[in-house]
């Protein structure tokens, strides 16, 4: 018998022992062939089959190897040496195969499959240039090459008219469905948007760049549920991506699912340690939570990781509770040397003033609170006389005249226990007095009043609140009803919720309208502490009137225009309570309170302190503490330096 014959005989045998599913016996005589030819490339593709089969992937691989040598160009092998690398989860040499395998064979869902990979590696930007040059060196795709070039180069309606032509030929061209929601979200047009990365995700739904993109559309749309579920399928294919657990983790904090949130962080960190702006957000949930300890801790290795972060010192400073060290300090002071990125040195002179505040040097105190102002005035656009007519016109409009002709609402919920007035007025000690009460859920300053009277504004053609005279008692008592249901997320059982939005108080006009039986609280702390606690404050966003001293005079004579006003017209469905108050005669002052909100007087109220509720207001520590008098006419210590404030607001007085 011929060496053939007798080759094709014990493959034939191979054959029917991988039909037994007998691998083992099967394996022994595919060796026993390559014995005598070791080039027998179809004996060699049986054991590649056998040792997948039989869970040995490092022995299928060197086989697979063995066959590459052989046969260099076999795009199944190719393919095949891919996928084992990646079971093995040796990510770097299978990213490296598919830069091979693409520049081969110009194979697009190989591209999407390194685009995939590399964003599981923390490496978006790399995946989207691939993709970008893909297209560009590829006339096969020169089309969706323009429109990405465009797309880059900001040129949009040229962008927009090459992906459509690209659609019009295949309308389920992926890429192009991609490039078009990209698109669209970054012209703001967020519905289109969505519409697109979804209609792309139903023809691939492990494309996880497309994920990543419908993620960020939700997220800033505010569709923040959405946005846990596109980051929760990311991360189902993809558990070690860092970057992804890391927008995963803000996402749940936004959602004030904190545990989630700081787990979510630690896992970013796991995966990628060398990420100073997680450490930045895992100290903010820290704080949030009151675990004081581990915030100062993340926002440390924040700055070991990046001493030019302003925000991580500035970040220990809100504390409130922290001092820095002669070392800190000194480091503070070298760094602001230095080229700095503006806003990152602003914040470091809001610490540096807290510093200084706490070793009672109040003139370098104030310097450096003066300049951190100085520089995020000059980043900001702010004008006090837009604020004062604005503020002006609403007060006109909502006369004793005007509000009796306005349609009433029906919506009768009393849920909703609006505090409001300046910030920094004592508004986050209030808050925590009444959360602490069983039947009040506590939950943060909540946007959904604003973005109503915004939406108003914009959707009509007549200005807000000119406009709520168009609206009949239907339409205003859906408005009532869409804050109570856009609010759901942010309370949990208790049968009353606190919205302690500050700036609600040029609103208290549309809020009567739509929820005429919402109980307002307007917190009052005396107008120098109040305007100068704001001035010492680096205000994570809006405020945008704290940064000037005459600013700040300007906007609280406005606040009191508007309070007097609003006192007028509602009388005793607005209720004042003076911080003074609070900390002189406590127990007296918290049970009115109480009393005003229509609620069952609880000891628990006294001792607001104890809650461990989360706090995300700059107060949030000094509300886990007793009541203290430390804080009354503090703004003494800087008297010299505030006359500018002093002479507006002694001609209020």
């Amino acid at each position: 018998m011929s060496k053939n014959n007798s080759v094709e005989i014990a493959y034939q045998n191979a054959k029917d022992l991988i039909h037994k599913k007998d691998y083992i016996q099967a394996t022994e005589q595919l060796n026993e062939i390559l014995k005598v030819f070791p080039n027998e490339l179809n004996s060699i593709y049986l054991l590649i089959d056998c040792y997948i089969k039989l869970n040995n992937p490092i022995k299928a691989l060197e086989f697979t190897h063995s066959a590459l040598n052989i046969k260099n160009d076999d795009k199944k092998l190719l393919q095949l040496e891919i996928r084992l690398n990646e079971y093995l989860e040796r990510d770097s040499e299978s990213i490296h195969l598919l830069k091979i395998f693409i520049d081969k064979f110009s194979d697009l869902g190989a591209l999407k499959h390194l685009s995939n990979l590399l964003v599981r590696q923390d490496k978006s930007d790399e995946a989207d240039e691939l993709i970008k040059n893909f297209f560009e060196n590829n006339q096969d795709y020169g089309l969706l090459y323009k429109g990405v070039r465009h797309l880059h180069a900001s040129r949009y309606r040229k962008a927009e008219d090459a992906f459509k032509k690209v659609l019009i030929e295949d309308e389920n061209n992926i890429d192009a469905l991609r490039f078009m929601g990209i698109l669209a979200f970054k012209s703001g047009n967020h519905d289109i948007a969505e519409a697109m990365l979804t209609k792309a995700l139903k023809l691939d739904p492990t494309y996880s760049l497309v994920w990543a993109n419908l993620a960020q559309v939700f997220s800033v749309t505010g569709q923040l549920d959405k946005a846990k579920k596109s980051f929760k399928n990311i991360l189902n294919m993809e558990p070690k991506n860092g970057l992804i657990w890391a927008e995963y983790g803000t996402v749940l904090t936004k959602l004030a699912n904190y545990e989630e949130g700081r787990d979510a962080y630690l896992k970013a960190l796991e995966f990628k340690p060398d990420s100073p702006r997680v450490h930045l957000s895992l100290g903010h949930v820290y704080k949030t939570m009151g675990e004081i300890d581990n915030s100062i801790d993340s926002y440390k290795n924040t700055i070991l990781q990046n001493n030019l972060s302003g925000e991580a010192y500035w970040s220990l400073a809100n504390l409130k509770t922290y001092s820095f060290s002669e070392n800190e300090i000194k480091d503070m002071e070298d760094t602001l040397k230095g080229d700095m990125s503006d806003i990152e040195r602003s914040q470091m002179h809001f610490a540096l003033g807290k510093a200084y505040e706490v070793k009672k040097d109040f003139d370098k105190s104030f310097k450096n609170y003066y300049e951190g102002n100085k520089v995020k005035k000059g980043l900001i656009k702010y004008s006090s006389d837009d604020t004062t007519d604005n503020t002006k016109r609403i007060l006109n409009f909502f006369n004793e005249e005007n509000i009796q002709k306005l349609a009433k609402s029906s919506t009768e919920d009393r849920d909703p226990i609006f505090v409001l007035g300046m910030p920094r007025s004592g508004s986050t000690l209030v808050d925590q007095i009444i959360s602490s009460h069983s039947k009040v859920d506590g939950t943060q300053e909540l946007p959904n009043i604003i973005k109503i009277a915004a939406e108003l504004n914009s959707n009509n053609q007549k200005n807000y609140p000119e406009v709520l005279k168009e609206l009949d008692e239907s339409k205003l008592s859906n408005l009532g009803k869409d804050y109570i249901s856009e609010t759901a997320w942010a309370r949990d059982n208790a049968p009353f919720f606190i919205d302690k939005m500050p700036n609600n108080f040029i609103h208290i006009g549309l809020i009567k309208t739509i929820l005429p039986n919402a109980k307002i609280i307007d917190t009052r702390r005396d107008p120098m502490d109040t305007c100068f606690s704001c001035f010492k404050q680096f205000f994570a966003r809006g405020q945008l009137f704290t940064y000037s001293l005459e600013d700040l005079g300007n906007y609280y004579t406005d606040y009191i225009r508007a309070m007097n006003h609003w006192h007028n017209v509602y009388g005793k469905d607005i209720y004042t309570v003076h911080y003074d108050n609070v900390i002189n005669e406590t127990e007296e002052t918290i049970r009115e309170l109480i009393d005003y909100c229509e609620l069952p007087f609880e000891k628990e109220c006294l001792e607001f302190y104890n809650s461990s509720r989360p706090v995300k207001t700059p107060s949030a520590e000094q509300v886990r503490q007793p009541i203290y008098k430390s804080g009354l006419n503090y703004w003494k210590n800087y008297e010299k330096h505030l006359l500018p404030l002093k002479k507006i607001i002694d001609e209020i007085n």
